[in-house]
């Protein structure tokens, strides 16, 4: 019984590797397909190539570039301007990408006084997308188990200068760990909550209430970048970059 066990697993294995194989030659094959498409001049063509890779759960920054590229190339900007900021989160210092997304705002309607974050607290944001997530709990988790070594060290050394020692670097470890753990958590926050979405109609008003009866408190345009605050049925609460706070229809914008 148990080698008929180890056989199955086997095949099991093997068909999982062979899929993933086959998976990705796809991936690579449709990928490839919208640059032939792209470099031909066929914009509607690559999007619509590279955005079943999309559908499909695939992410890449250079998708998302191309993405971006190949929707300003056909004058949506608010799909340019999607994908731009799609790829921004993955390499947050790629120079290429941040020109692309200043060029493609450009274009957009609305201007707002923006309340500019404190430099640190950007940095913060900015550190913690250099890595997923996942990895940064890992070294956050990597980080306390040697710290708990340490400690072990301190409570069981006879010898007062590795007891000193070890207890400044456990607490510096304990310090990077909660560090660590922070960062990923700002990462989960960024990359998969996505509170952040663009507008996609021509012209959205706001709303005082999660319904067409409420008051108008402001109209804003497609391209416009906004932060989802809470959900309510087919309903977004959005605030602007000036502060503004209003209720939107889900449909009108997209998550980043």
């Amino acid at each position: 019984m148990s080698k008929r066990l180890l056989i199955a697993g086997f095949f099991s294995l093997v068909f999982l590797a062979l899929s993933a194989y086959l998976y990705s030659q796809e991936e690579k094959m449709v990928f490839n397909e919208g640059v032939e498409q792209y470099g031909s001049g066929n914009y509607k063509g690559a999007i619509k190539s590279w955005e079943k890779l999309v559908s499909s759960g695939f992410v890449s920054p250079d998708l998302y570039y191309n993405l971006g590229n190949a929707f300003f190339k056909e004058g949506e900007i608010p799909g340019a301007i999607l994908y731009y900021e799609k790829a921004l989160l993955i390499k947050p210092f790629n120079e290429d990408i941040r020109y692309n997304l200043e060029i493609a705002r450009s274009y957009t309607v609305d201007s707002f006084e923006t309340i500019t974050e404190i430099f640190f607290i950007r940095w913060y944001k900015m550190i913690s997308l250099l890595i997923t997530s996942n990895f940064w709990a890992l070294i956050s988790l990597i980080l306390f188990v040697c710290t708990l070594g340490l400690l072990l060290i301190y409570l069981f050394s006879g010898k007062l200068n590795i007891k000193k020692f070890s207890f400044i670097v456990a607490l510096f470890l304990l310090l990077s760990s909660l560090i660590a753990i922070s960062f990923s958590y700002q990462n989960k926050v960024i990359t998969i909550e996505k509170r952040d979405a663009i507008i996609f109609t021509p012209v959205v008003t706001g709303k005082s209430s999660p319904d067409e009866s409420g008051n108008d408190l402001f109209v804003i345009h497609e391209g416009t970048r906004v932060k989802i605050e809470d959900e309510l049925g087919e309903w977004y609460e959005i605030r602007l970059s000036d502060g503004n706070v209003g209720w939107i229809r889900s449909e009108d914008a997209r998550k980043i």
